[in-house]
């Protein structure tokens, strides 16, 4: 008992470390809040911080504890719609609104939506609700960290009279904003009044980080004077903006148009706050008719990586201002997607490889890119590539194959995430060729792959057989994976059973997804995905094995960077946590006694079991 307290009282920032890295697993959460008073109230506002975003809730009910905490008033306002105290909790253990820290608003009005279904609210308002939310956080000193407004969703389930009352109420209440780190914006639906753009740059200077997002080059080109000025305004108001991201939906099927021409790139990254600006994003932007990008990059002296996500960028004018930058262009990702005139262009992209191929640490090119380009930008990759983390990539011959498996094994330092197709896109029913490159893929693949990687997903082409695979499995049963992706054209149950003796008895993945059919007749989309498999799912959970959705757990290209930069996140805690372990020395507050009391910190602490007992509100989740 003595040895907890002291524990308790000289070791908070550990626990807070360790339970930060805990921030996306949701059941050891709940599990940490048993363990103690500081664990308890460590483990609380990382629950709370961003409950709208949560993937599975068991219900919606969390979303009466906030209700629960509006005046009299406004609680008569809601009886009007058939909603009755008897709804809400009488007493809660925290102030749970204080403890909101990012909001999205489609997943605001998703929740309330499903909030209304659930309580047969037929009658009530999607956005009177919303509006209330709003002003119990604001009221309940709610200070914001990150805030995601989609246009389309939320403008179909609250009216433009709420949605504007809302952001008048922000702009009433700057403090709500004022600490604003992440703002995103989805345009993805034409709007007539942009004003509410106005509380972004009146009442925001703290932005780290800016994502735009728009839907069509057509509705930016339209309204693009008043769209344009609003961001302007909205980037030049800040002090430390480190990163931008600015994206158009669909890029991978758009073609060609004037339409592009006016997207502003020069009037957006060339600002007084772009001195700070450190990490640039373009995803499915076209840079055909672009100019003034040599000028634009040119002025940004601390920009430490740029990343270019499924662009158009395929041409002497984009690729020719690269190289006449007079400075490095610190390119860190290059995902490519298929370009009308891409024969003309190797000597350009190797002019491009040849000056920010040292800083490319993620590719991709799989997406219908011919075979001869595909097979000499693998070679400009084995050239002029060192540090390759990511690798997203198509096998299309045997030729191919071997340069692939002689990539992968020169960059096995570095490795993180791996992604291998082995399909031919360009020719249609080429399975033989595919099941002979699968084979060849899997049976050189294991002896070549890092020891740890927390990314592999294989899409493969097997006929007949599972001998192939299984040799993989068994040859790879020195590595781990975290997550561990399988896409086949075959059934799902012949694919389990070695994967349950290979990968799940043998604890060798933290998180799982396999795709494949449930009949034989492939062609015609009798696809299914083990996530839909009950009983398989509970028995891969015994293992502490966590089965997803194969496109839920598929890595895209707009998750790329987030998803490094958590990897990069969790390392630091990691890394926080071994040295605190392992060298006694540096134990904060003088504790030489760290390795021996680690393990007191998972000990219930008895007197605390009454504080620990959380409220029955935590059952909404």
């Amino acid at each position: 008992m003595a040895c907890s307290k002291f524990i308790l009282g000289n070791l908070p920032e550990l626990t807070s470390n360790i339970i930060q890295y805990l921030l996306d697993d949701t059941p050891t959460l709940l599990s940490c809040i048993l363990v103690n008073r500081l664990w308890c109230n460590t483990t609380i506002p990382l629950l709370w911080k961003d409950p709208f975003s949560m993937k599975h809730p068991k219900n919606f009910h969390f979303i009466e504890i906030y209700l629960q905490k509006l005046n009299e008033k406004d609680k008569a306002q809601l009886n009007e719609y058939g909603i009755n105290n008897n709804l809400f909790p009488s007493n809660t253990l925290f102030n749970y609104s204080n403890f909101i820290k990012c909001l999205n608003t489609q997943n605001i009005c998703f929740t309330i939506v499903n909030w209304i279904k659930i309580n047969k609210l037929f009658n009530c308002s999607t956005g009177v609700i919303f509006l209330l939310l709003i002003k119990v956080f604001i009221e309940n000193e709610v200070k914001l960290h990150t805030f995601e407004i989609e246009i389309a969703y939320t403008f179909h389930n609250v009216n433009n009279v709420c949605f504007n009352s809302v952001f008048e109420l922000i702009l009433q209440n700057p403090k709500f904003i004022s600490n604003i780190k992440n703002l995103k914006l989805h345009f993805n639906e034409k709007i007539l009044n942009y004003n509410f753009l106005k509380c972004f740059y009146s009442k925001c200077n703290l932005i780290s980080s800016l994502h735009f997002k728009f839907s069509e080059y057509e509705s930016f080109n339209n309204d693009c004077v008043t769209i344009e000025n609003q961001l302007l305004q909205i980037i030049n108001s800040q002090k430390n903006l480190k990163k931008i991201f600015l994206a158009y939906n669909n890029p991978i099927y758009s073609n060609s148009s004037s339409s592009y021409d006016s997207f502003p790139l020069y009037n957006i990254i060339n600002n007084n706050s772009s001195n700070n600006l450190k990490i640039i994003i373009f995803h499915g932007i076209n840079f055909k008719n672009i100019s003034n990008i040599k000028k634009a990059f040119e002025q940004l002296n601390v920009l430490e990586s740029i990343h270019i996500l499924y662009c158009h960028i395929l041409n002497s004018n984009f690729i020719q201002q690269i190289i006449d930058i007079n400075k490095p262009f610190k390119l860190r990702s290059l995902l490519m997607i298929r370009e009308d005139n891409e024969k003309l262009q190797i000597d350009l992209i190797q002019s491009l490889f040849q000056k920010s191929g040292k800083y490319l640490e993620n590719i991709g090119f799989k997406l219908f890119i011919n075979d001869e380009l595909k097979y000499k930008l693998l070679e400009l990759i084995y050239n002029y590539c060192e540090k390759i983390k990511f690798f997203d990539l198509n096998i299309f011959n045997i030729q191919s194959s071997c340069l692939v498996l002689n990539l992968i094994k020169n960059f096995v330092q570095n490795l993180n995430y791996l992604s291998i197709d082995v399909h031919n896109y360009n020719t249609l029913f080429m399975h033989d060729e595919e099941n002979e490159l699968s084979t060849k893929l899997l049976l050189n693949l294991a002896h070549i792959l890092p020891c740890r990687l927390e990314y592999l997903n294989l899409e493969l082409v097997i006929n007949n057989t599972i001998n192939d695979l299984k040799v993989f499995l068994r040859n790879s049963n020195h590595i781990f994976i975290k997550k561990l992706l399988f896409r086949i054209n075959i059934l799902i149950n012949d694919i389990l059973p070695c994967i349950k003796e290979y990968i799940m008895k043998e604890k060798r993945a933290e998180y799982l997804a396999i795709e494949g059919y449930y009949n034989n007749n492939y062609l015609y989309n009798c696809k299914k995905d083990l996530f839909t498999m009950t009983d398989e799912l509970k028995e891969f959970e015994s293992y502490n094995i966590k089965v997803k959705k194969y496109n839920c757990l598929y890595i895209r290209a707009y998750e790329l960077i987030d998803e490094i930069l958590r990897l990069l996140l969790s390392l630091e805690y990691v890394s926080s946590f071994k040295f605190y372990a392992f060298n006694p020395q540096s134990a904060p507050y003088g504790n030489r006694n760290v390795q021996r009391n680690i393990v007191v910190l998972t000990v219930r602490d008895e007197d605390d079991t009454s504080r620990a007992c959380v409220d029955d509100e935590l059952n909404k989740f």
